[in-house]
C-alpha cells in the first residue's frame, strides 16, 4: 500500500518543475509532462485540480501553460496532497469517532493519533522551496558523481 499514491507524486513533480521554473511565466503542460515523464493527459487531469485548488494558474490559448499562484515557500506539501488524494490518514479509526466500535477500548489509536499529528505537522511545514532546494541538491550530487567517473 502506498501512503502517497503515484497521481499524488506526478503532481508533486509537476509543481515542483513549476517551481524551478517560476521566473519563467507559463509552463506548457507538455513541456512539464515530457520533462517529468508523467501521462500527457494525466498531468493535464492533475494541473486542473491544481488549479481549482487556487495552487496554479492556468492561461488558455497557444502561449497558454501553468504557474504558481503562490510563491513556492507559501505552497505546502500537504496542500498539493491534500488537493491530489484527500487527507491522508494512517488508519481508518483516525477518518472519525464512529469508524470504529473499538475506538473506547483500542491501545493503539492514541499512538496513531499522535503519529498522524505529527505527519500532518512535517507535511505542512515542508514547502514546495524545500522540495526544490532539496531536489537542486540531488541534482547537483549526479553531476559531481558523474564528473568524478571521467
Amino acid at each position: 500500500m502506498d501512503v502517497i499514491r503515484r497521481n499524488t507524486d506526478y503532481a508533486i513533480r509537476a509543481m515542483v518543475h513549476l517551481a524551478s521554473h517560476s521566473q519563467n511565466g507559463v509552463m506548457p503542460v507538455s513541456h512539464i509532462a515530457e520533462v517529468e515523464e508523467i501521462p500527457y493527459q494525466l498531468a493535464c487531469k492533475l494541473l486542473q485540480k491544481l488549479n481549482k485548488a487556487k495552487l496554479v494558474q492556468s492561461s488558455m490559448g497557444p502561449m497558454g501553460g501553468f504557474k504558481l499562484r503562490k510563491k513556492p515557500s507559501n505552497i505546502s506539501l500537504f496542500d498539493i496532497i491534500e488537493t491530489i488524494q484527500g487527507p491522508l490518514k494512517l488508519n481508518r479509526c483516525l477518518l472519525g469517532d464512529k469508524m470504529c466500535p473499538r475506538q473506547d477500548k483500542c491501545g493503539i489509536r492514541k499512538n496513531l493519533y499522535e503519529l498522524q499529528v505529527h505527519i500532518n505537522s512535517f507535511l505542512r511545514k515542508t514547502s514546495l522551496k524545500d522540495l526544490l532546494k532539496a531536489r537542486k541538491s540531488a541534482q547537483k550530487k549526479v553531476k559531481e558523481a558523474q564528473g568524478n567517473n571521467q
